[in-house]
């Protein structure tokens, strides 16, 4: 089911690959999301430092700053958001390491349409509770 959600409501992806960052983009716009993407860590960054985003997709393995450091920054600046690892490599770093980084989540790719919307409508929910509540 597609709500309709107000243009307020961010997602930030950031995937070295262009195609998951279209396919998110495209699954995010026509569930009425406003969909900011970004091939690395830097570029995350300045899109996070212009904007309020507080859903975040990161894939893990980046160039340069790879996804746990770049959780572990966007953490520490935005305590209420919530932040999603993804990977296409199974194994490569251990779910403990995510918790610890701060991430909320974690899977593998690649993920269904229905996933996504899933993952983005709970995120929003989760973060309405938080801030209903006045933290």
């Amino acid at each position: 089911m597609i709500r309709n959600i107000p243009p307020t409501d961010r997602i930030l992806v950031v995937d070295d690959e262009a195609s998951i960052r279209n396919l998110f983009e495209e699954i995010g716009n026509e569930a009425g999301y406003t969909v900011y993407t970004a091939a690395g860590a830097e570029e995350a960054l300045a899109l996070l430092e212009q904007n309020d985003i507080n859903v975040i997709f990161l894939d893990l393995k980046l160039f340069g700053m790879n996804g746990i450091e770049l959780c572990r920054r966007i953490r520490s600046e935005k305590p209420l958001a919530i932040i999603y690892a993804m990977t296409g490599w199974s194994g490569l770093y251990e779910v403990e390491e995510c918790r610890e980084a701060g991430f909320d989540d974690f899977f593998k790719k690649p993920v269904s349409a229905d996933f996504i919307t899933r993952r983005v409508e709970d995120a929003f929910e989760k973060i309405s509770r938080w801030t209903d509540r006045g933290f």
